[in-house]
């Protein structure tokens, strides 16, 4: 709609508008102008296993299913990632944990940006004992008075102990 009073022209934009534009009055023209329509973009999603066993490697892919996004970056808690030899990234549209380890277990979220929105999505990772992962593990017994007697460990997952354990 063209306001006569002010001279302005409103209108609902649609991606078709995209293109050149000038102001004509009856005296004079003015020079031509692109205009240039962004669309608001989507929430975006990531796309990837949430569990993956440590050593292992693993990706999480961004994708944005509406409007194009400028600008892509990673957080893990809320905090930034940084690109290293364990954590890659590939056009920033996908982040690769390489050799994962338990400390990458966390919230991942994928930020997408451009001239008019900006928006983003987080993604639960676990990451989990390989069994050629060792973990360190104490075991303590602590004997208060006088008790006699003897006393096993025993491992009752994967091995069943020789003795008196259940």
């Amino acid at each position: 709609m063209f306001n006569k009073t002010d001279f302005s022209l409103q209108m609902v934009l649609q991606r078709e508008d995209d293109g050149l534009y000038r102001f004509r009055s009856e005296a004079e023209a003015t020079g031509w102008f692109q205009l240039h329509v962004v669309e608001p973009l989507s929430e975006p999603e990531i796309v990837g296993n949430s569990s993956v066993k440590a050593g292992g490697n693993t990706k999480l892919v961004c994708n944005v299913l509406e409007g194009t996004a400028d600008t892509y970056w990673w957080k893990k808690n809320g905090e930034l990632l940084l690109g290293s030899d364990h954590i890659q990234f590939v056009d920033n549209t996908t982040l690769c944990i390489v050799k994962a380890s338990m400390n990458d277990s966390g919230y991942y979220a994928c930020v997408v940006r451009n001239a008019v929105s900006q928006n983003e999505t987080s993604f639960l990772l676990h990451v989990q004992n390989a069994a050629n992962v060792l973990l360190p593990v104490i075991l303590a017994c602590i004997v208060v008075g006088l008790l006699a007697g003897v006393f096993v460990w025993c491992r009752t997952r994967d091995r069943p102990c020789r003795g008196s354990c259940r």
